[in-house]
This record gives structure tokens, sequence and C-alpha cells, in this order.
């Protein structure tokens, strides 16, 4: 095609005329009210220029689509071409004989990142011919997560190097390593975090193979990384760039040359996930494999929408399947290598990340790497300042969930996830003791040892037990968040606890000042907001239009089954229609609040700005307002005397299950 440009018949025009053209459409607004700020402390700006060309980031196109292994369903089906293997999740799989038979011959197989070491050696074991994938050895992210870590401390990484040798020389496609940041993002953190705390464990694992005599290129192809890939597609793409970017630099640092076929993991991450409108999580999931596709990820893993809301079923495995074969089959994405290159934007973005990672990177290196720093709290108090930022902008709607904390569809109910048992439940696997004797760590010895016992016929249960060592309690366990929506979830669960009870929904009376053009945008938003949290709005047919009215708004609040009371209206009409917040609390109001503004208080009679209970607008503290509301309206003693009820007669109304086997001792 021959070249064309879409800007030929415009005149040329320069960033200083555009800047002219802003500065008189902002009037006298300052020019920082047209930038946009991120959580991670970075700054998107109105206009980028040309972006520097260089070479792209990566080269390969395409990526493995990775699924979850479940024992009932044919694995490599409908386009799943890769499995990542939980044993911990369910999965219920004890010897490398049943293991065997739901592995594909040619699939590769990640184990999931800090998981034990007997899992990756019950993989092997199970496998036939040469096997690719990774064993997912993570131990610095696992002794985070347990906190507990050997108590011979010289030997945390013992095991997992001599593991190493065994698989380099016998599964050369199998990467034994894989720095995850799944840890540090499920824990708070923001990119920034996710990106140095994972760079941190890479070049641990990369020294202590380099200490035990491995050659520093043969060592460095021995260590994957895995990142989460949020439905933030812009800052997915630059944040799996900005990994490419770093491990670049840490080999160059070491005397190293970029590492080509570098193994880049993508997984959605569970904290995003809503059991309230489940299917908007199919958006959800389409933005993150979008958003790690772009950015270079060599395999995705999208969860299937379901996967907090009664389980995952087989049409939402199939639709997490699809999105990937969608996006790489029909949309193309696979086309071009590195198709971010060259925006001004993501390379600016991307570049930005980067510098910010590499810093606290080198913070951490300085105080003695990853171990020492997460044995001395830097890297929890760091994760737990984050996690706070990230709560407060979740209860302020900063960060907005579809279909739980902004356009909530009240009359929905939901099933929550029932209890799993752990294929480590007792009595489910008869422990034999028939534990094999493994031989110390060196250079492959220990690790051949537990791989021939898995072949033989050696339980899971007693691989782990063999392989652990004696641990030490050094931190307490770090502290993983809740769901981004389970705050609101939570609330939303109470109303429908109360509306099983009493057939109602906790109320709000609506007291609609003015004319419906007055009072119609945010009466349509406070219902809204309300509810988020579950609650109902009550609305009178009409507005009360005149400062007359105030005794018929009185008698209507009253004639209503709710306590609390909501004024909605312009500030207009809020200034003249004096003593309508008065009355309501005369009427008996356990809270009066008002939609609008700090303002709008410097316009009200000074005996209804003491009656107005707390003011409701765009950004206010939302999760505490429902909560001070639900609690006015006994909603969550409702839910306590159902639980009671419900517990009495030998069953429990709603469980959450956590579980992690850290698998680092």
């Amino acid at each position: 095609m021959d070249h064309f440009s879409l800007a030929a018949g415009f005149p040329q025009a320069s960033e200083a005329e555009w800047l002219a053209l802003v500065d008189k459409a902002l009037a006298k607004a300052p020019f920082g009210t047209l930038r946009t700020g991120l959580r991670e402390g970075l700054v998107t700006e109105p206009l980028y220029m040309q972006a520097q060309s260089r070479p792209p980031l990566f080269g390969s196109r395409g990526w493995h689509v990775v699924q979850p292994l479940t024992a009932g369903e044919a694995q490599g089906a409908d386009g799943a071409g890769a499995l990542s293997i939980r044993f911990d999740a369910g999965l219920g799989i004890e010897t490398a004989a049943s293991l065997r038979k739901l592995l594909g011959a040619d699939v590769p197989c990640f184990v999931a990142p800090g998981s034990a070491l007997a899992d990756a050696a019950l993989v092997l074991a199970a496998k036939e011919g040469a096997v690719t994938g990774s064993a997912g050895f993570d131990p610095l992210s696992a002794f985070a997560l347990c906190g507990e870590r050997p108590a011979q401390k010289d030997t945390l990484f013992a095991d997992y190097v001599d593991a190493a040798f065994h698989i380099r020389e016998h599964f050369p496609s199998f990467v034994p390593f894989l720095a995850s940041g799944h840890a540090w993002d499920g824990a708070g953190g923001s990119a920034t975090e996710e990106l140095a705390f994972t760079l941190a464990a890479g070049v641990s694992y990369w020294r202590a193979l380099a200490e035990a005599g491995m050659p520093l290129a043969a060592a460095a192809v021995s260590i994957g990384f895995s990142l989460t890939a949020s439905a933030d597609i812009f800052l997915t793409i630059a944040k799996f760039r900005s990994l490419r970017l770093l491990w670049a630099r840490a080999l160059e640092v070491a005397g190293q040359k970029p590492q080509a076929g570098l193994m880049l993991l993508a997984r959605m991450p569970e904290r995003i996930l809503t059991s309230y409108d489940p299917h908007v999580n199919l958006l959800r999931g389409t933005a993150s494999a979008f958003g790690a596709a772009i950015g270079g990820a060599t395999g995705i893993e999208v969860l299937p929408f379901d996967s907090v809301s009664g389980g995952p079923q087989a049409l939402s495995r199939r639709l997490a399947r699809n999105t990937s074969l969608i996006l790489q089959e029909e949309s193309y994405l696979s086309a071009v290598a590195d198709a971010a290159a060259g925006s001004a934007y993501l390379e600016a973005l991307t570049n930005k990340l980067a510098s910010l990672a590499w810093a606290l990177f080198r913070e951490v290196e300085t105080g003695g790497g990853l171990a020492a720093a997460i044995e001395r709290g830097f890297v929890q108090d760091r994760l737990r300042h984050k996690a706070a930022a990230r709560e407060r902008a979740i209860a302020a709607r900063a960060d907005k969930i579809t279909g739980v904390s902004v356009f909530p569809n009240p009359a929905e109910s939901v099933p929550f996830p029932e209890e799993i048992a752990s294929p480590d439940s007792e009595g489910t696997h008869p422990f034999a003791g028939r534990l094999p004797a493994l031989p110390a760590a060196g250079k492959s010895e220990r690790f051949a040892a537990l791989v021939a016992a898995a072949r033989a016929g050696t339980s899971l249960r007693e691989l782990r037990t063999a392989s652990r060592r004696v641990a030490s309690i050094v931190i307490p366990p770090l502290a993983a968040s809740t769901r981004d929506a389970e705050p609101f979830e939570a609330l939303r669960w109470r109303a429908d606890l109360a509306l099983e009870m009493i057939g109602s929904r906790p109320p709000i009376f609506l007291a609609l000042l003015g004319k419906p053009d007055d009072y119609r945008a945010r009466a349509n938003w406070v219902q809204s907001f309300f509810a988020a949290g579950g609650i109902e709005a009550i609305m009178p047919e009409q507005g009360f239009e005149s400062f007359e009215s105030v005794e018929a708004l009185a008698a209507a609040f009253k004639r209503s089954p709710a306590p609390v009371a909501c004024l909605c209206s312009s500030n207009k009409v809020y200034a003249a229609m004096l003593g309508a917040a008065t009355a309501l609390k005369k009427a008996g109001g356990v809270a009066v609040y008002l939609a609008g503004p700090a303002s709008v208080l410097e316009t009200l009679d000074s005996a209804d700005a003491v009656a107005i209970d707390r003011l409701i607008h765009e950004g206010c503290n939302a999760l505490a307002i429902l909560e001070e509301v639900q609690a006015a309206l006994k909603v969550e003693e409702l839910a306590a005397a159902a639980e009671e009820d419900e517990a009495e007669v030998g069953f429990e109304v709603h469980t959450h299950v956590h579980g992690h086997d850290c698998g680092c001792c």
C-alpha cells in the first residue's frame, strides 16, 4: 500500500499553538485539571507527542490459552492449550497415576506459583515424554504468605536449587522458578510494588542458582514470571512491558544479553471478581486478557465469570477459554509483535512505571534482598499502605465496581460459594506412613528421589510430608486483601437476609423537593447510591414544591416505613424550602441526609443545617455512609438473627473459605 497520511490535508500545528487554544478553552482554570492521576502515583497527560522509535520489547506472537486443571472435564478441549495446576483448589488428585489420566501428552503444565516441591514432582512423574511449562517454584512469596521459613535460615532456597538442577538436566523445557506478583497484588500492592518485588524475587533465585554453580545464562532461563492482569487495560499493558524492561536491565547489569524467550504468564486476579452481577466479570476478563496480550504475555488465564458466585460451571469455563480464542483468532491480537510499541502514551507509561519499580527494587536490594525485606516487615508495611489507599478509593467509589458499588440491581440475588473440602482433609486420603527417604539437598539428588517416589505411587500428601523442613514462624502471614467488591457485597447480603426475614428491604425515604426537573437527576443518583447497600428508596408520587408543603412532607415521611430520609433537589430549591430538614427530624427521622455538596450548607437555615446528619455526593465515603444507614435500620441485627436461626438447623447461611498451603517449608 502506498504511504498516505490522514493529516495531509491539514496545516501543520505546533504544541505551542495547541497550548494557546487550551488556555483559551480553560479560561482561568489551571492546566493541571486536564491531567488524570493514577493510584501508582503516575499522571496521565492530556497530550503526548510522538514517541521515540525503538525496537519492539518482544518478538513472540500469540499466547497459551491457560485454564485450571479439573477432575471432571476433558483437558485441552475447546481450545485450552495449557493447564494451570493447583492441587489445593479441590482437585482431589493424590497420585501420579490418577494425574496422568488427566494430562494431555503435549499440553504445557504450569504449577501454581508458591506450591510445594512435591506438587511439581508429582506433575513430572505423571507426564510422559517431553514436558513444557513451569514448576512454579516461588518460595519468597510463599514465605510472605505463610510467615514461615526453614529453621535453618540458609536452606530457604536449597531444596528449590537442588530441584532446578534436576529439572534443567532432565526436563529442559520445564522452567523451575516462577517469580509471581499475585501475592503482592492480592495484599494491596500497586503495579509498582508488584513489579519491584517480583523482580527482586527473580533476582534472588538467579543469585541462588549462580552461587550453587549454575552458569549465569543457564540460571537466567531457569526463571519465569507471572503477573496479574487487571481490568485496567493500559496499566496492564504497561506493567507487562515494564517487566521485560526490568529483567533486561537486571541481565545487563550482570553482563548478560536480553532473554529472548522469557516466560511471562498472566492471570486475572480474583480480587476484581464480583458475586453480584457476575456477568460483568466477562467484561473484566476480556479487558484483562486484552491488556496482557498487548503487553506480551506468553500465557493468559482468564477466570470463569461465576468463580465467586456459586463456582465455575462448564459454560463459564468455556467462555473463559473463548475470551482468549476470540482475541487471537478473530481480533488478531497476535498478528503484531509488541503492538503497543510507538504509542507515545504507552511508551511513557511503560518507562515511568519501570523507573518507579527499579527504584523500589534497588531499595530492596540495598537492604539485603527480598527475603530480608520480608523478614523485617518492609514489604508488609509498603503493601499495607497501598492497600489502605485502594480501600479508600473503593469506599469513595473513585474506583467504581459496576453492578456493585455503581449501577447495582437491587432485585438481584446470588448464591454464595459453598465450602469445598480440601483434598488433604482428615480421612479423605488415609496416611499410610510410607515416607520416602530423601537425601540432603545438593544438585538434583533430593528432588530426583522425590520424583522417583512419585513414580512409585507415593501419594501427594506423603511426598509433601517427606519433603518438608522444620520451620520457624518468623513473621505474621501477609494480610491478603479481600476482593474489591466484598465490603459492598456484605451490605447487600445483609439486606437480602432482611428481605427474606421480614419481606421487605431496608428502606429510606426520598424527600423530593420542587418540580421533577429540580430533583430528578439527584433522585436517580441517590437511588443507585443506596441500592449499592441493598437499601430501597421509597419515593412519593410527586415532589413537594413550596414552603407550605413542608408539613405535607413531614406527614408523608411519617406514613412511610422508613426511619431515615434523604433530601433530593437542586441547590436553589434547598435554599428556598426552609424548614424541610427540620420537619423531617421532628417527624421522627433517625437520620436525615442531603444529596449535595458542602457549599449547600451556606444557603440553608441554621436549624436545617443542624438537622442534617450527613451530606452525600460523588466522592464521599459511600461505604461508611451505607454502613451507617444499615446500622440505623438495624440491618446487621436482622442478619445476625438469621444466621443464628440457620445455625440452629445445622448449617451456616454464608461461608467464605480461604486456604493456602504455602509450600515454603
